[in-house]
């Protein structure tokens, strides 16, 4: 339905701009993405809010976002699934990170997801998908620099929230991005692969039930 809706407004688009058809792909994938955001983030917003966990979970979804536009991951094969996952996973997110811990606690998370991120950065980023893989030895370069210095600044964040005793933005920042570098390694990938073969055989047998 977001895709036909995209495409329709495309065409719109191209016509009152007199863009090509090239134009029309162009734009309709770039509304697609658009729409697909702001969907999810409506509905993550809307529920974490009535669960009174607003602020927590957007920290953990921005801080996720951030690492995945330089990083890349593993994606669900329908825009529903991700939809779905996305914000079951930013929910228990900010309802785990809405809870009280002590400082040993977050030191330990902060060094784990400190290796893990100097870990993935090594071996695994970007994460790309069969639908856009990135090949390029110099391009997949840049990802890594970039998916470094983006984990320099959150080093340099979470350090300035503890001087500051700002241990409730803490946790989130932490989750968001221990969850974003689990889902460009293998064991990322395996995961939701598995969920989506298991999806798929369960559509299969429905589907030849009816």
């Amino acid at each position: 339905m977001i895709k036909k809706l995209s495409k329709r407004l495309s065409i719109l688009l191209s016509k009152s701009l007199d863009g090509s058809s090239e134009d029309v792909e162009i734009w309709a994938y770039g509304l697609e993405l658009l729409l697909n955001g702001t969907i999810k983030f409506g509905l993550i917003a809307g529920l974490s809010a009535s669960f009174g966990i607003f602020k927590p979970t957007i920290l953990t979804l921005i801080t996720f976002a951030v690492f995945r536009c330089f990083g890349g991951g593993v994606h669900f094969s329908t825009y529903l699934r991700c939809l779905t996952f996305g914000v079951i996973k930013f929910l228990i997110l900010g309802s785990i990170s809405n809870m009280k811990g002590n400082m040993s606690n977050y030191s330990l998370l902060f060094f784990v997801t400190l290796f893990l991120g100097i870990l993935t950065i090594i071996k695994w980023v970007p994460g790309d998908t069969e639908i856009k893989p990135i090949k390029d030895k110099e391009d997949r370069k840049k990802q890594k620099i970039k998916t470094t210095i983006v984990l320099i600044f959150w080093m340099i964040i979470v350090q300035i929230l503890i001087s500051l005793n700002s241990f409730k933005y803490i946790l989130p920042i932490i989750l968001g991005a221990l969850t974003s570098f689990i889902f460009i390694t293998p064991l990322g990938y395996w995961f939701i692969t598995s969920i989506d073969n298991i999806l798929d055989k369960t559509k299969v047998k429905y589907e030849e039930v009816k």
